[in-house]
């Protein structure tokens, strides 16, 4: 039976304070999406949302800011975050099948 042991080694930390452990951390980004409103009527009709943001990144102008966005401006939100960064090549459902026919396992 083989033995296990336990690395009970701690890491190299610098000493904290209160402050450190409990205080604000040094650069955040707090988004909340919230508040749904619809307007419009009929085909008209669609629905607006409360983006509030807080921050302390240089980045940004304002540490505070409220504004109210449509739906479809999440969308092109995604799609130009996805056309940003491509860290993964999507396969549809028929490239998927034809990697397993290659590796000889039936679907």
């Amino acid at each position: 039976m083989a033995e296990t042991v336990a690395d009970t080694r701690r890491l190299i930390t610098k000493p904290q304070n209160l402050n450190d452990a409990y205080g604000p951390p040094s650069n955040f980004l707090e988004i909340d999406v919230s508040n749904p409103q619809t307007v419009g009527v009929g085909r008209g009709r669609f629905t607006t949302y409360e983006i509030r943001v807080k921050t302390n990144l240089p980045i940004f102008k304002l540490k505070e800011s409220t504004v109210r966005r449509r739906y479809s401006d999440f969308e092109w939100l995604r799609s130009e975050l996805e056309r940003e960064s491509k860290p993964y090549v999507r396969m549809t459902s028929k490239a998927w099948s034809h990697e397993w026919a290659k590796n000889g396992e039936k679907l």
